[in-house]
């Protein structure tokens, strides 16, 4: 969970009279939050009152094992709602906060992978929220600024750029040049002390380019302020990275995605044309690659969507590119310029498909990625078959899955009962007349290796039985053990038999 008690409490400020212990310019993560009933407060827990808790509970001091601790240098925090609102009234305001944050995430990931304008993206949070932004590069010019950020900043004017006397003002303004030190985000005060603007620096390989200033329209300070603008400084740093790529070099890094979209869906590209897009990723035709594909439990957290696991995984699983793929995500991953071996990626992966309530299916390595859409189909059927026969499991290498793919296949198009071994349906029929059982004994004859010994102990009976057995076997169907062909023919009966669900 990344959303932070600012925002939840910036947003209840605008439904509910509320108070809290919460400090403006605190920016504390939580975990979850819970209705408090007088316990002892925990980090990184909101709870919910209904009435302010009084100094003298443990919200001011918490002793535990003898030791004081207060309150004010903790993680966890309160927020207190008159008597008069309704508990599941609430509950369902924290729940819409969590949706909108989410939503929110999610149409600027959207915008980020499509390159839009950086205008766009700060209309997201004007529209969403109410908050207004602006970003300049280091020379003080506009870059770009949310609708109505002109409308309640006069100082802005028509102009590209920022007046000649305000720039003159910030060159010599010391708070101003200490602000560029900052790499997260902070707050920032300029000529009106009770108008307040936070802050966050973009950087390209350490040097200062750009700064976004998010404000309040009417310029007081809001809780949830500084998670705002870390949140979109993250996201203009990441796309005014690309366009300044794009600008040095000539390159479109959404290309790469779109290539890599084609490939996996089997549309056939040229070979230059690959490579061309590969190198922005420092990737080559060449690599090692592997294909995960992603399935989500049906009742996952809706407000968490496939936009927000895009931006997830690739921060996880590193050199990688995440696609969507309907309902579901498809990743690719770069096994030749991983650092992390294979075994450190499966328990990695292991953690984020059980905290995320998601299904993988992995194919085989491949080391052409002209061929993606053949290792695109291996992951998709791996999960498909392992979901159903393996349904504990959290994820399905391909490999583990040939078998029962194989037999999937040869029964596609043909009832499964049409392939069994001649001998197989003979016998299932005699079995049924005579209430024998001569095909659980091919079974376990061919289990312990055409071993006559082995086989009569696992059939708990005498030797001598089992070679009659064998004897009216062959009689009844003419079975050569020692032909290669029937008894390929056979083993896979039996799988057939047990992918019907047949006993034997």
């Amino acid at each position: 969970m990344d959303i932070t008690a600012g925002i939840i409490v910036f947003q209840l400020q605008q439904i509910y009279d509320l108070k809290t212990n919460l400090s403006i310019r605190k920016n504390i993560a939580i975990k979850s939050f819970r209705i408090w009933k007088g316990e002892c407060p925990e980090e990184g827990i909101l709870y919910v009152c209904s009435t302010q808790p009084a100094e003298n509970t443990q919200w001011q001091k918490k002793i535990h094992m003898g030791i004081n601790y207060d309150i004010t240098e903790s993680n966890s925090i309160y927020i207190s709602i008159n008597d008069s609102v309704d508990l599941f009234q609430l509950i369902n305001s924290l729940q819409e906060i969590f949706q909108r944050f989410y939503t929110w995430r999610t149409v600027m990931d959207r915008l980020c992978y499509q390159h839009k304008s950086f205008s766009m993206i700060m209309n997201e949070l004007e529209e969403r929220y109410g908050l207004i932004s602006i970003l300049v590069d280091k020379n003080l010019k506009y870059i770009a600024m949310s609708d109505s950020f002109k409308l309640y900043n006069q100082w802005i004017g028509n102009t590209s750029t920022m007046s000649l006397d305000m720039i003159n003002d910030l060159m010599t303004d010391v708070d101003f040049q200490n602000a560029i030190k900052h790499d997260n985000a902070f707050p920032y005060y300029y000529g009106d002390e009770n108008k307040t603007s936070y802050c966050f620096n973009i950087k390209m390989n350490g040097q200062y380019e750009a700064r976004i200033l998010v404000q309040h329209k009417q310029g007081y300070p809001f809780y949830g302020g500084l998670s705002f603008v870390q949140y979109m400084g993250e996201y203009l740093t990441q796309l005014l990275s690309y366009s300044y790529e794009e600008r040095k070099h000539g390159i479109v890094l959404y290309g790469f995605y779109d290539i890599m979209r084609d490939l996996l869906h089997g549309i056939p590209k040229n070979t230059d044309e690959i490579q061309q897009q590969l190198v922005t990723r420092g990737w080559e035709d060449n690599h090692t690659f592997q294909v995960y594909f992603f399935q989500f439990i049906e009742s996952e957290n809706a407000s968490v969507t496939r936009q927000y696991y895009q931006v997830e995984m690739e921060n996880l699983f590193a050199s990688c590119c995440v696609l969507s793929d309907g309902e579901n995500l498809c990743c690719i991953r770069n096994l030749t310029v991983t650092d992390s071996n294979r075994w450190d990626m499966r328990q990695e992966l292991s953690v984020f498909l059980r905290e995320n309530l998601c299904k993988a299916g992995i194919s085989r390595q491949f080391d052409d990625i002209t061929r993606l859409h053949n290792y695109y189909l291996e992951a998709k059927n791996a999960l498909k078959i392992g979901t159903n026969s393996q349904s504990t499991w959290w994820y399905y290498p391909f490999e583990k899955m040939v078998l029962p793919y194989i037999f999937q296949q040869a029964a596609k198009e043909i009832d499964a009962h049409q392939l069994y071994h001649p001998a197989i349906c003979t016998l299932l029929e005699y079995d049924q007349k005579q209430h024998s059982d001569m095909v659980h004994t091919i079974y376990e004859y061919m289990k312990n290796r055409y071993n006559v010994t082995q086989t009569a102990q696992a059939l708990f009976i005498h030797r001598t039985s089992m070679l009659f057995r064998l004897q009216r076997i062959e009689q009844l169907t003419n079975i050569d053990w020692n032909s290669w062909n029937d008894r390929v023919h056979l083993a896979v009966t039996f799988e057939l038999m047990k992918q019907c669900g047949e006993n034997f």
